[in-house]
Formats: structure tokens, sequence, C-alpha cells
């Protein structure tokens, strides 16, 4: 199973994915900041790393995650800002919210494919 990175300031959206990720078998760490976040990536590998577009830091972070070799996503509400990310970040995924879990895990699955 994958491994997960949720980085989100809002704390039940973050917990509810991480325990949905969970039950299904994943390991999933849930933060609330950038700096937190990067702690995370430094203590060992992440498979995917999901970031809120409006998290302070998030620009940084999705490239650290890259480099880091996670499957980067930005996420957020609304599509101008989910738009503006991908310009920013065209290595990156873009989810818009609300999400469910098993759209994370179709994406990551997906990039394995792709890859493969």
């Amino acid at each position: 199973m994958a491994s997960f990175l949720i980085v989100d300031e809002d704390r039940n959206f973050r917990e509810a994915l991480a325990i949905a990720l969970r039950l299904e078998g994943h390991a999933a760490s849930a933060v609330g900041d950038a700096e937190s976040a990067r702690t995370r990536l430094a203590a060992g590998p992440v498979d995917c790393c999901l970031v809120d577009a409006h998290l302070r830091g998030a620009d940084g972070l999705l490239e650290a995650a890259c480099r880091a070799g996670a499957r980067a996503f930005a996420t957020g509400p609304y599509p101008d800002l989910l738009a503006a990310a991908a310009a920013r970040h065209p290595h990156a995924g873009m989810l818009a919210k609300p999400l469910r879990a098993s759209e994370l895990e179709a994406c990551l699955s997906g990039a394995a494919r792709a890859a493969g």
C-alpha cells in the first residue's frame, strides 16, 4: 500500500482524509503547516503529498515534495486557485475540494501506471 502526507490547515479535512486512507490500508500522516510537512518529508519517503493551495508555503512545499520523490497534488475549492497552482507547478496534480480518499488513491495509482 501507499504512504500519504496530507497538509492542510483544516484539521477536520486532513484528519478525515487520513483516517479514510488508513481504513483502506495505507499509511497516512496529517499535518497543518508547511514546516511540519517538511519535517515529515525529511523523515522518510512518502508516495503522495497532498497540499492545500491556500497554505502558507504551499509553493515551496509542492516543490520539496517533488524533489523528495513524492507524487505531489495541490487541492483547493476554487478552480481559479487550482489553475494558478497548476501554472506554477506543472509536475503537480490538481484535485478540487471536496475530495474523497478514493479520488486521491485513483490519481496516485494512475500516475504509477503512467510511469510504469
